[in-house]
């Protein structure tokens, strides 16, 4: 048994000693800092309810001033006296300043003065008061004989304007002035330590504050239960010293600290205990891992630790970790093994019920190993496993699953699937892994597979029975001659089979030169010339014989054969109209059909300009059409790509206008010359009410835009008549032309024949 080096002990002993001990610590600060948190809030909040319960208080007591100085005024202006004085000379003389002086005594009041209706001054107690008779709410007040109340700007004092009535007509008023600070001193006690405010729209009136260096606390009201206050405008601020809030939180703090000063050195005695008890164990138990062969199946690391702790934690999960592997992988492929691959399934299956998808096992067997084996040697079996085993991870995505269950068989799990094109996909590029010969241990080895598949949930919903059915099916495929493949349901089986069949013939047609560019006119309804055509994509199998573009073409996008075809179509047609033009003729504008696909390669518009100078074609003799559906697929990448294709001069045209739902907030935004009008709608044209509305629909709406309109399928008179009557003059349909061969064109473009 080694030996354990001491400085290890102690650098675990004081780790224990230390973290303990900063744990305590850090446990007293966040207690210490708790409590003043609360004892803070608390505090605050008292102060902050008392400092209301005073402003409501003190807004109260100045309202209860201010009714009673109302009710004296309104008091003194019906005094039989008062009345008088207005209207005798010698009663004003003789009992005015009487009763001016018997108001102003114990009022607070700074001047009095009595004015008549037009508010000239009769009587007043100083010389310099301003001149009442130009204030706005005395004229008022006079004029409705109504009382008025407010806060003079200049002064900051009360002004109280109360009219003089006699046999029901005002006859003058009285204009008091009450010392507001007086006013707030006699009647508003104030505590020590506190100040008062009041505020009329951020300017202070009157404040109790003198410069202090205290800092306060503060509550502000604009007291909406006092009705003179509010006629005034006045709000009321209280604060009070904030070392009143501060002290008890000093005093709670040092006794915390005190306390907690206790517990820390409490700490420091219980970690030293503690590292003594605790370090022993951990590197006896060091000791013995490193004695033993390390087999026990426990996951140890991270612990976060540079010491023996950690690479104990290391020296388990190591050998954990390896053994785990072991049990869910192949040793010769590195895949995944029957265990991994039946948990995955598994998951698999769980998920596709909880979410209602799909998903596909395939089981695919090489043909003929044993063969290999037997002659070559297991080595060079093995090798071929190993390299067909790469060659199945480099097709399949991320989310999919390859596993050697045994000997030559692999399954693959393909997950979340859309349709049964998926898997014929996988298939496809399974099957072409076995094309050519595998270079192994200087052998060229030919060697095929047979696959067999099961859908989920159609054959299925069980890992055991998907298995079973996948394994079923890939025996039938090696029962119908092996280099196939079989679905478990044999109508599946054989739809796939013509699919990839047809897709085989596809891939073929481009080198066989099968496909064939028709074209069909455009014409002008008006005069019945040709003002272009659209080129038209045909194929003539020699094994299939002529097939519909409608199977074909959406076969080709699937595959992605649709950019080659694309391309070859617009070279071979510019090359023709080049021809034509060469010769003297006049085929107008030609429109090409552009799958959605094209705009999502970065070099298609490079392409366009390239073919535009490699056959010398013009810009102006070419328009390119993409369908509303293809536009609002991606409208914004797609809009990108028009406007690209707008720079070099190129028309551009929807096409099956009306079937895409597209909005006018993306249509507005296409830099598109003309509209094609779906043939769904002119089919029925003149007779369908509902077809006639759309199409005059779109036909406006192309006209108010600015875009030119063509109509597809026209097919009888009464459609063209139809179509004339609202203005769509451009029309493609059997009534003018069919699609037509080179060879049937060029006499038509010869004569100039009109329709």
């Amino acid at each position: 048994m080694s030996q354990i080096p001491v400085a290890h002990k102690r650098s675990i002993r004081k780790r224990v000693i230390y973290r303990v001990t900063a744990l305590i610590a850090v446990a007293i600060l966040f207690i210490t800092l708790t409590v003043l948190m609360i004892v803070y809030r608390q505090m605050s909040e008292q102060m902050q309810i008392l400092l209301q319960q005073r402003t409501e208080s003190v807004a109260q007591r100045l309202e209860q001033r201010l009714e009673y100085l109302v009710e004296n005024a309104v008091l003194l202006t019906d005094n039989e006296l008062m009345i008088n004085a207005l209207i005798d000379a010698e009663g004003r003389a003789r009992y005015l300043p009487l009763l001016v002086e018997n108001f102003m005594s114990g009022k607070d009041v700074v001047s009095l003065s009595v004015v008549d209706f037009d508010g000239v001054p009769i009587f007043k107690t100083q010389e310099d008061i301003p001149r009442y008779n130009t204030s706005a709410q005395l004229r008022t007040a006079l004029a409705m004989g109504k009382m008025a109340m407010y806060v003079h700007e200049s002064i900051d004092q009360i002004v109280l304007v109360a009219p003089i009535e006699y046999y029901m007509t005002t006859q003058g008023a009285i204009v008091v002035v009450f010392d507001l600070g007086a006013l707030v001193r006699a009647h508003v006690p104030m505590e020590e330590g506190s100040y008062l405010k009041l505020i009329k729209q951020g300017r202070q009136l009157y404040s109790s504050l003198e410069l202090s260096s205290h800092d306060y606390l503060q509550f502000y009201v604009e007291p909406a239960q006092a009705r003179f206050l509010t006629q005034l405008g006045i709000g009321i601020e209280m604060g009070t010293d904030a070392s009143l809030l501060m002290a008890p939180i000093e005093e709670t703090l040092l006794r915390l600290l005190l306390i907690g000063l206790l517990f820390i050195v409490a700490g420091v005695v219980v970690a030293t205990v503690l590292a003594n008890s605790i370090t022993f164990p951990i590197i006896e138990l060091y000791r013995r891992v490193h004695a033993s062969d390390l087999s026990k199946n426990l996951l140890c690391s991270p612990i976060g630790t540079d010491d023996e702790l950690e690479a104990l934690a290391k020296a388990f999960d190591a050998k954990t970790l390896l053994l785990q592997y072991q049990a869910e992988h192949d040793a010769l492929t590195d895949l995944p093994n029957r265990v991994l691959f039946l948990d995955r399934l598994e998951q698999s299956v769980r998920f596709a019920l909880r979410e209602q998808s799909a998903f596909a096992i395939l089981f695919v067997d090489l043909d003929h190993f044993k063969e290999v084996n037997d002659s070559m040697g297991h080595s060079v079996g093995d090798l071929l496993l190993k390299e067909v085993a790469l060659q199945f991870q480099s097709i399949v995505r991320r989310s999919d699953t390859i596993a050697r269950m045994g000997g030559d068989e692999f399954t693959l799990l393909i997950d979340r699937i859309a349709s049964e094109h998926t898997v014929m996909d996988v298939i496809e590029k399974i099957m072409r892994l076995f094309v050519d010969p595998y270079e192994i241990a200087a052998h060229r080895l030919y060697i095929t597979c047979s696959i067999g598949v099961a859908l989920f949930p159609q054959n299925g919903q069980t890992p055991q029975l998907l298995l079973q059915n996948a394994d079923a099916a890939m025996y039938r495929a090696k029962a119908e001659g092996r280099n196939t493949y079989a679905f478990y349901s044999e109508e599946m089986t054989e739809m796939a089979i013509r699919r990839l069949h047809l897709q085989t013939q596809l891939r073929r047609a481009l080198e066989r030169a099968e496909f064939e560019v028709y074209y069909q006119p455009q014409v002008d309804m008006r005069s019945g010339t040709i003002i272009g055509m659209e080129a038209l994509l045909r194929w003539s199998s020699e094994e299939l014989g002529s097939v519909s573009p409608a199977l074909f073409i959406p076969l080709a996008e699937e595959t992605g054969l649709i950019v080659d075809i694309d391309r070859w179509v617009m070279r071979e047609a510019m090359l023709q109209w080049v021809r034509w033009i060469n010769a003297g003729l006049k085929p107008g504008v030609l429109s090409l059909n552009l799958s959605l696909i094209q705009f999502k390669r970065d070099d298609f518009v490079l392409y366009v300009a390239r073919m535009l100078e490699e056959c010398h074609f013009e810009a102006a003799w070419l328009q390119l059409e993409v369908t509303e559906t293809q536009i609002m697929n991606n409208p914004e990448r797609t809009i990108e790509s028009l406007h690209a294709l707008k720079a070099l001069h190129i028309a551009l045209a929807i096409d099956d206008f009306g079937t895409g739902h597209s909005s006018l907030s993306y249509l507005k935004r296409l830099p598109v010359d003309k509209i094609k009008i779906d043939q769904s709608f002119v089919r029925d044209l003149p007779d369908d009410h509902d077809d006639m509305v759309l199409t005059r629909a779109i036909i406006a709406m192309a006209k108010s835009l600015g875009l030119e309109v063509l109509a597809e399928g026209v097919e009888t008179r009464a459609q063209q008549e139809f179509l004339n009557a609202h203005h769509c003059y451009e029309a493609q349909g059997y009534l003018f032309y069919r699609p037509m061969r080179v060879a049937q064109i060029t006499p038509l473009l010869t004569s100039g024949a009109a329709v």
